[in-house]
Formats: C-alpha cells, sequence, structure tokens
C-alpha cells in the first residue's frame, strides 16, 4: 500500500501502516486526511499504524480531531497506533496546548515507532 500525491502519504513497513501528513494540514486538506486515516484502518494487510507528524509544519483542530476520531477507532478495533515526531514548533503548541500529547501514544521518531509496533505481543 502506498498512496498519497497531496497532504497525506500512506505508506506500508511491513505489517505497518505509516501515515505521513506534510506541510500546512488544515480544513482544506479534511478529506484527503479523513480518506487516509479510513484506508488504513480498514486495510486488512496492517497490523498497526503509526502517524509520523515529523513532515507537518502546522495543523489546526480539524487535523486534531481527526487523529482523536482514528485513535479511538482503532482502540475498538484493539489494533495499536502511535504518533511520532520530532514535533514542529506550531504542531507541538496545538497538541500541547489542547492536552493531546497527554491522552495519544507518542514515541521521539519513526524509527522508535516502527520498532515498538513490530515488537512481539504489540499486535
Amino acid at each position: 500500500m502506498t498512496s498519497g500525491s497531496g497532504k497525506v502519504r500512506v505508506d506500508q513497513q511491513e505489517r505497518v501502516a505509516v501515515i505521513t501528513p506534510h506541510g500546512d494540514v488544515d480544513l482544506n486538506d479534511l478529506t484527503e486526511v479523513v480518506d487516509s486515516f479510513a484506508q488504513v484502518l480498514s486495510d486488512a494487510s496492517t497490523d498497526a499504524t503509526l502517524i509520523d507528524l515529523s513532515r507537518m509544519t502546522f495543523a489546526d483542530s480539524v487535523f486534531l480531531n481527526q487523529i482523536l476520531v482514528t485513535f479511538s477507532g482503532h482502540a475498538l478495533k484493539r489494533r495499536p497506533l502511535l504518533l511520532c515526531g520530532p514535533l514542529q514548533p506550531d504542531v507541538y503548541r496545538l497538541l500541547h496546548v489542547t492536552g493531546a500529547d497527554t491522552v495519544l501514544p507518542f514515541v521521539a521518531t519513526r524509527l522508535d515507532g516502527l520498532r515498538q509496533l513490530r515488537a512481539p505481543g504489540t499486535v
């Protein structure tokens, strides 16, 4: 699975779906974000999801809401989901001010996320 021509790229690393939004992601990109998140959650060829936020320079509350909806969907399916950085200042600020950084599972880097999601007993 590899897709994405706009603001969100979706790749597969073994059985982990990796979603990588880039640049400024806001209300104008909502359809692409929703479609990408739904594609990953419904893909039977993957067991876990990593959302790599390191390439995002800005995100708004609409994007954050979609991450929370996706996190809930993964929890219902008992499917692991992690977010990784490093985070750009505006993205960090959004997650910190809203308290999302205390609710959502984060790891420092993409490599850390892939290692954790591939570890035995994770899925």
